[in-house]
This record gives structure tokens, C-alpha cells and sequence, in this order.
């Protein structure tokens, strides 16, 4: 089972977007995705794990339906990217 993990990307201090992540090999993926985006010095960056993940289920007519998830995250030091290889 993969990892999940959230970077959240500001730009001058204002928060810009999440980019999540729970592929195969999340940690690469952030590190791609910040490769794009580490030429532009106005952007910082936090990263996130997800600790916890809640279902909402539903039964209905004997078949469970999951109605959504919400996960939990706790912050991430940025030097696990640096443990990753190209």
C-alpha cells in the first residue's frame, strides 16, 4: 500500500493549491511536479502526509457505497524528498 501526500504551494506568502498524490511513488511525483516550479523563487512549499483516511459508507439494497473520504494530515519535513533517486 502506497503513501499519501499533500504539497501545498504558496506563492508570496498566499496560498496557491494542493497537489495530492497516492501513487506508486508519490515522493517522485512531488519532486517532479516541484522540479517544474522551483525556478520561480516567489513560491515556498509544505508537504503533508496523511496519517488517517475516513470513509463515509453507505448500505443500501445489501451493496456498500462509499459517499466520500477525508483524510487527516500531519506535517513532513521537505527532507524526505532528498532521501528519494531520480
Amino acid at each position: 500500500m502506497s503513501q499519501s501526500y499533500q504539497l501545498t504551494i504558496y506563492q508570496h506568502g498566499k496560498l496557491m493549491g494542493n497537489f495530492q498524490t497516492s501513487s506508486l511513488q508519490p515522493l517522485q511525483d512531488i519532486k517532479t511536479l516541484m522540479g517544474y516550479l522551483q525556478p520561480h523563487d516567489e513560491l515556498s512549499f509544505e508537504l503533508y502526509q496523511v496519517i488517517e483516511d475516513t470513509r463515509f459508507l453507505m448500505q443500501k439494497d445489501g451493496a456498500m457505497q462509499i459517499l466520500g473520504s477525508k483524510n487527516l494530515y500531519q506535517p513532513c519535513s521537505m527532507d524526505i524528498l532528498k532521501e528519494q533517486t531520480t
